[in-house]
């Protein structure tokens, strides 16, 4: 990790991958009506715990952002 990133972006960036990939599983599986239903269910716990992951940085590290250049 480098010394420039700013702290919870690597949690931030884990979450938003989840969340994304959780998004484009149900679209396709929408689309196809291919996927069974525990793909929908995966899909679904990436989504919950992606948006989980990116509260959770965003609370623990909303005091250690760096101050404005104002």
């Amino acid at each position: 990790m480098s010394n420039d990133e700013q702290p919870g972006e690597a949690a931030r960036t884990f979450g938003a991958f989840a969340v994304i990939i959780g998004l484009l599983i149900a679209a396709f599986g929408f689309l196809s009506d291919s996927i069974p239903m525990r793909g929908y269910y995966f899909a679904g716990l990436l989504v919950f715990v992606g948006s989980a992951v990116r509260v959770e940085a965003a609370i623990r590290y909303r005091h250690q952002l760096p101050p404005d250049g104002d």
